[in-house]
């Protein structure tokens, strides 16, 4: 094993389930950027395996809310992951570079918001200093 992927595999293990969620939604944007890449150089196996993994983050993010703590804040992060997850599905048939650049800005804000209340969650934690 490299040293990078111990030390991934070291931050991994420790982190909280909020870094985890944020390294998640960071993931499905890094690949679809990517699959964007893909898109542009019309690499359409590149495309689809990008895709995929973000989807398939988007899924698991969906399965994970838990709607008993803050049903309306799950509710509409279900329909955003929804939605995302049908756009992204969309994207690889009709391959439409303008509908790639706008997953990508919902998906860039989504990625953007969960940061920021992680950290303020960590702010506002009685007992635990801001990182």
């Amino acid at each position: 094993m490299s040293a990078i992927a111990s030390y991934r595999r070291t931050q991994l293990e420790h982190a909280t389930n909020e870094d985890i969620l944020v390294l998640l939604v960071a993931e499905a944007v890094r690949r679809e950027a990517m699959a964007a890449e893909c898109l542009a150089a019309d690499d359409h196996e590149g495309l689809i395996a990008h895709v995929h993994v973000a989807r398939a983050i988007f899924i698991e993010l969906r399965l994970a809310l838990d709607p008993t703590a803050a049903p309306n804040v799950a509710q509409s992060l279900h329909q955003t992951y929804a939605w995302c997850i049908h756009q992204l599905t969309t994207v690889v048939r009709t391959r439409d570079p303008e509908l790639m650049s706008e997953i990508q800005r919902v998906t860039g804000v989504v990625e953007e918001t969960w940061r920021k209340a992680v950290e303020l969650s960590r702010f506002s934690s009685p007992g635990e200093p801001p990182k």
